[in-house]
């Protein structure tokens, strides 16, 4: 009976062991995500309002989302 509980605590802490180390490495991978995406863009030209739609543009989307949500 003890071999059968010796071997049953040597599952138990062989998988505790195998979801910590996954989620910590899981972490780690997250946060060198974070770090990376979290980096900036370089500049490629321009000014800012070169990304700002168009007043057409605004107006077809506005019409867009008005008739998806009518569906």
């Amino acid at each position: 009976m003890t071999d059968l509980f010796s071997e049953a605590f040597t599952i138990m802490v062989t998988g505790m062991v195998t979801v910590f180390a996954f989620l910590s490495l899981l972490l780690g991978a997250m946060a060198l995500l974070r770090l990376i995406a979290d980096a900036p863009e370089p500049a490629v030209g321009g000014s800012s309002s070169a990304q700002e739609p168009t007043p057409a543009q605004l107006a077809a989307i506005t019409a867009a989302i008005h008739q998806y949500r009518r569906k």
